[in-house]
């Protein structure tokens, strides 16, 4: 796909025979935006972006939805400022005209270890390892759609922690989650409390700011608080206090609880692992939606 950046900051899209001949496009290359002062951007394979000028100059950038993009070389007297509405409508068309990352192979191998009595599994041939018969079950199957993606984006990524609360997940069995009486929340923070956002949901689950910053404040993890007007609040700590100390909060409320904790007797670190992991799966099919092959 070959864009043009215009002047209000809009992009346009030329015909592919438009590309000019000095710029050499690597093979996997999926979207190139023309810039001011002869120069370009180059998005190929999964999320990489080279910003450069024919015969001057090439170097690797990296996009992020939520920030702008300023793009200058050095000594330029030039900068190209990409809008965060530009940059995300970069990422998205890029990956609408890329495969997911990650091999079906390596996935299917280690989910059948993870779901040893799923029929797709048991099929005579081996039927599981071919792609596009495998996607067929994963469309009257949204469990195993979801156990697929979460772990192919993991395996692509090198994230075994991912790995650790998808199967806390398929363990607990997923179905727990549509019972429309049981509710579930998840928030991230590097701080010691999460941000605004997060704050305002927490309040207006009846935890207060204060209730949170002494939870926040004591060593221990992980730590538990309960209010009757809503179920209880879990704080997990991971990392090293010397490194990337992060912050989970999970929330249940009381009829999750009573499901998990009581009938279950699951320990409070599965508990958050279960949650966390029902979130990574949200987090694997919202991914999936921006890439090629999608048509739901």
């Amino acid at each position: 796909m070959l864009l043009e950046l215009m002047s209000n900051g809009s992009l346009a899209e030329l015909p592919p025979d438009n590309i000019p001949d000095s710029i050499n496009l690597p093979n996997e290359a999926s979207v190139m935006l023309l810039l001011p002062h002869n120069e370009y951007l180059i998005g190929a394979g999964h999320d990489n972006w080279v910003y450069g000028r024919p015969g001057i100059f090439s170097r690797n950038v990296y996009l992020y939805d939520d920030e702008r993009l300023s793009l200058s070389n050095d000594g330029a007297a030039h900068t190209t400022i990409l809008s965060v509405e530009t940059v995300k409508a970069l990422r998205r068309k890029l990956f609408q005209n890329s495969e997911p990352p990650g091999k079906h192979s390596s996935t299917v191998l280690m989910l059948r270890q993870m779901m040893r009595g799923h029929p797709v599994f048991n099929s005579e041939g081996a039927e599981f390892l071919d792609e596009k018969k495998f996607a067929r079950f994963m469309k009257i199957d949204d469990i195993l759609e979801k156990a697929y993606w979460t772990l192919r984006f993991a395996l692509a990524r090198g994230e075994p922690e991912v790995q650790i609360r998808l199967k806390a997940w398929l363990r607990t069995n997923p179905e727990v989650f549509r019972d429309a009486n049981h509710s579930a929340k998840l928030w991230l923070s590097i701080q010691d409390l999460p941000d605004q956002e997060a704050l305002t949901e927490l309040e207006g689950l009846s935890f207060s700011k204060s209730e949170l910053t002494r939870l926040s404040l004591q060593k221990i993890s992980p730590l538990v608080l309960y209010n009757p007007k809503s179920g209880w609040l879990v704080l997990g700590r991971f990392g090293r206090m010397q490194t990337a100390m992060f912050s989970v909060w999970v929330y249940a409320n009381q009829e999750l609880w009573q499901e998990l904790r009581e009938r279950r007797k699951l320990p409070i670190s599965e508990i958050i692992n279960v949650v966390w992991g029902e979130y990574d799966t949200q987090q694997a099919m919202r991914e999936r939606a921006n890439y090629k092959g999608d048509d739901k």
